[in-house]
């Protein structure tokens, strides 16, 4: 028999998105489903957040890792935090989030040095100074319905000359496939940044949980990890 709170956890995860994209909507639903976030993440067996971690552990030496002031960008409830002080990062991690929520239950972890509610979109970019990150990690917030593209340019100016981005992103066919590859593409043209790597990963592990009677589009389970540099002259 399938898991049933795997198909909850599915038809909540998946198969809900906001009712319009938009930034308001998608905090909506964030704000009325963030008590059940985690139970559905652990139902649905979430590897993103480790996934990114060790990839952001593998990009620095441990003497970088113990001075690093890292951003967790799209923090929701810590995951990402926790995964990253697995991974050995023992320094300053900010939590940055859109839904308050989320942002609760990431501080009750004890793991982040400060949190900053904030919606990042093309007209509100991060509270940050230039160059105030050592890293910046995001896990999952620029899929359908999250942060646009265009706020990526806002995201490396936040970071220091040579640092890195660590992204994933589970990418839709169609328009927002296209809209996010041709911006990473413009700012690669443009000397903002440069693609380090690219691969995809099995964001989620439904052959060990399930059975066929759990109805899913079985490609949904990959995602893309992504790393991008930013260049040494700005």
């Amino acid at each position: 028999m399938a898991n049933k709170p795997l198909n909850e956890a599915y038809g909540r995860i998946i198969n809900v998105s906001p009712a319009d994209d938009s930034p308001a909507a998608t905090q909506k639903y964030y704000n009325e489903n963030w008590e059940t976030w985690e139970i559905d993440m652990k139902s649905m067996t979430y590897t993103a957040a480790d996934v990114a971690a060790q990839k952001a552990a593998s990009l620095v030496s441990r003497e970088q890792m113990e001075h690093f002031k890292l951003l967790d960008l799209g923090a929701g409830t810590g995951l990402s935090g926790v995964a990253l002080r697995r991974a050995g990062f023992p320094g300053k991690i900010s939590a940055l989030d859109g839904s308050p929520g989320m942002l609760k239950l990431a501080m009750e972890k004890s793991i982040y040095s400060d949190a900053t509610e904030h919606l990042l979109t093309s007209s509100n970019p991060l509270p940050y100074p230039d160059q105030a990150f050592d890293m910046v990690v995001n896990v999952g917030g620029f899929t359908i319905h999250h942060m646009e593209p265009d706020c990526l340019e806002d995201v490396l100016r936040v970071l220091k000359p040579l640092s890195y981005l660590v992204v994933t992103v589970r990418l839709h066919t169609g328009e927002h496939k296209v809209r996010f590859n041709g911006e990473l593409d413009r700012l690669e043209a443009a000397g903002l940044m440069k693609k380090y790597s690219r691969e995809t990963f099995l964001q989620y592990k439904w052959n060990e949980v399930s059975d066929d009677k759990f109805k899913v589009n079985y490609a949904d389970q990959y995602g893309d990890l992504l790393v991008l540099q930013k260049p040494g002259n700005n």
